[in-house]
């Protein structure tokens, strides 16, 4: 049980990483509009509105926080054979990622009122967002792995150096 609550703090953090980068992007669009909007001239931007930007940011970290703990939770009660191979634990994360990043499509449409670019923007993203998920889940799953495997030292040590210097001694 502490290991699924530790994988899906693990997943949860990510995720509101993830998150934290399509809203700081929106909000230093929001704020460039607003102050942009101080010269007088109207730029006929929804993120005029203060609502609007208040959704963009705020679904943005929403949907990036349910990407991570969605994903974490799905890590936490996956099964052991399937957190071990890589290429089973990426492709179940690549599609959880992928598929609720629909959400900021979502966000985007409502943020923008209906606006081609960030909706468009927001499709495009939902690959990137399954791709480093995916690259992300290792580290996610850490817990549930264990520490040497996901370390990168799986695998290494005695037995590794005693077979080069064997190796070494019979090419002579």
């Amino acid at each position: 049980m502490r290991t699924s609550v530790a994988v899906m703090r693990r997943g949860l953090l990510f995720g509101l990483r993830a998150g934290a980068v399509p809203a700081g992007i929106c909000a230093v669009l929001w704020a460039a509009i607003a102050l942009s909007g101080l010269s007088g001239e109207p730029l006929d931007s929804s993120f005029e509105k203060p609502a609007a930007g208040l959704v963009a940011v705020l679904g943005s970290l929403a949907v990036g926080a349910a990407v991570g703990l969605v994903t974490g939770t799905v890590l936490a009660v996956a099964p052991p054979r399937m957190l071990g191979s890589a290429p089973a634990r990426g492709l179940t994360c690549f599609v959880v990622g992928a598929t609720l990043s629909a959400g900021e499509v979502v966000v985007m449409d409502v943020s923008s009122e209906g606006g081609y670019g960030p909706v468009v923007l927001a499709v495009l993203a939902m690959p990137v967002v399954g791709a480093v998920t995916a690259a992300r889940s290792r580290s996610i799953a850490a817990a549930r792995l264990g520490g040497g495997a996901v370390a990168g030292y799986a695998g290494t040590g005695a037995s590794t150096s005693a077979g080069s210097r064997s190796g070494s001694r019979s090419g002579r």
